[in-house]
């Protein structure tokens, strides 16, 4: 938030950052000419996304070059409006070259546990500053020492068999927090996949510090994301599924959206369909869809589709109280991405109710009313699909029931089309 003098001040349009809407402080531009904070950029990036925030250009590149005339700019305007105590926008600092992250790199692997730490903190630093400065980290062999470091401490918080220091748990955090930043490519992924490390991670998800634990949600997901085996091994790992699902419990967005993005992913797998439900997931994500923000909300309900794949999934939003009317509400107050997830979680558990009771809530939270405005709407074929298969299914209660939200004595008396539906919207 900038100082209140500063908000009195007007600043001109091209100094402010398309994403924040504030005054860049490390204006950096991306491959389609577009120039951005640089914070902002990369938490951008860090979300999963691949395209120009303002243009949505999907990227051939995610290198960031700093835009020293704008920068310089800023700083001559910052200068000119200058308020005492007000801190100056940071100087940026030169590239890391490859003989000093070597260096470091060196210092870390030999130092004792008691300096350990500030030398990771160092490095975790340099990697923050650009792409260049992580490209040059990684090239240097950062995954390796910082794997070994995961790997010397145990879920149980031992080091090589002894008993763990304060130092070893904190550097395990900030190896974690390093990984977390960098774009980890298959062979690099594997050095971090072995056991010993995910149960370092899993212990840090159960047991580490807030910032430790968001980190450790966001190298997760990083590392999920090279393929369904990946995703597998790391389902067999005890206590990660629940370490994420016991971070979406946090009063803390950060920690919130770090597991969604992870869960997201892990939940690919229908054998981690299975954890994540029976780690008690479907509540927890019903009840914050209330307060969510849109992509928050966006990824709750991508979440919830694919665990609507499996019969536990389904059984678990089912049983939920506040999940039919919930879900009813969003279908046509959120977005359209929204949208098609709510009725394909609403038709996959329609699919298998053990009885009526779920099709009758359905229609008393006034789906009948909205499925009829989607069929007719832009929206999606295979949502159409499934909102007039839903149509077909509810119809019956729905004009049996003169309470039912939108029934008017049965003034609807056309028969509702009949739609084949693809193999592609199958229950799997």
């Amino acid at each position: 938030m900038p100082p209140r003098k500063l908000q009195m001040i007007t600043v001109p349009p091209f100094f402010r950052c398309p994403i924040s809407l504030e005054l860049m402080k490390d204006p950096v531009t991306l491959c389609t000419g577009l120039t951005y904070d640089r914070e902002s950029i990369e938490k951008w990036f860090q979300d999963g996304n691949n395209t120009c925030p303002a243009s949505m250009q999907v990227v051939d590149s995610k290198e960031l070059l700093p835009n020293h005339t704008l920068r310089r700019l800023i700083q001559e305007w910052y200068g000119a409006n200058q308020i005492k105590g007000m801190e100056s926008i940071p100087t940026s600092k030169p590239p890391a070259d490859d003989h000093q992250v070597k260096a470091l790199l060196s210092q870390i692997d030999e130092c004792g546990r008691n300096s350990i730490v500030s030398a990771l903190k160092q490095l975790r630093n340099m990697a923050k500053e650009s792409e260049k400065n992580r490209r040059c980290v990684v090239e240097a062999g950062a995954v390796a020492i910082l794997s070994g470091i995961l790997a010397a401490v145990d879920v149980s918080g031992e080091v090589e068999g002894k008993e763990g220091s304060h130092e070893m748990v904190e550097a395990c955090e900030e190896a974690v927090a390093t990984l977390a930043i960098f774009h980890l490519d298959s062979a690099a992924k594997k050095l971090v996949m072995g056991a010993a490390q995910l149960a370092s991670i899993a212990s840090i998800l159960r047991r580490g510090s807030l910032e430790g634990k968001v980190n450790a949600a966001l190298l997760l997901h990083s590392l999920a994301e090279g393929g369904d085996s990946l995703k597998l091994i790391m389902g067999e790992t005890s206590g990660l599924i629940t370490g994420l699902v016991g971070l979406l419990r946090e009063d803390y967005r950060l920690a919130v959206e770090a597991s969604l993005v992870a869960l997201l992913v892990l939940a690919t797998p229908t054998k981690n369909r299975l954890r994540i439900v029976e780690a008690g997931a479907v509540s927890v994500l019903i009840e914050l869809l209330p307060e969510a923000t849109l992509r928050n909300t966006e990824r709750i309900l991508a979440i919830l589709e694919t665990l609507c794949n499996s019969a536990e999934g389904r059984a678990a939003v089912s049983r939920h109280a506040l999940a039919i009317p919930v879900l009813v509400a969003i279908l046509r107050a959120v977005s359209e991405l929204a949208t098609d997830h709510a009725v394909a979680i609403l038709w996959a558990i329609c699919q298998t109710a053990p009885d009526m009771t779920i099709m009758h809530t359905i229609v008393q939270e006034g789906a009948f009313t909205q499925l009829l405005f989607l069929i007719q709407a832009d929206c999606t074929v295979t949502t159409k699909q499934k909102s007039a298969d839903l149509l077909k299914r509810l119809h019956h209660i729905w004009s049996d029931d003169p309470s039912s939200p939108g029934n008017t004595g049965g003034l609807i008396t056309r028969k509702l089309p009949l739609i084949k539906l693809p193999t592609a919207v199958a229950l799997h």
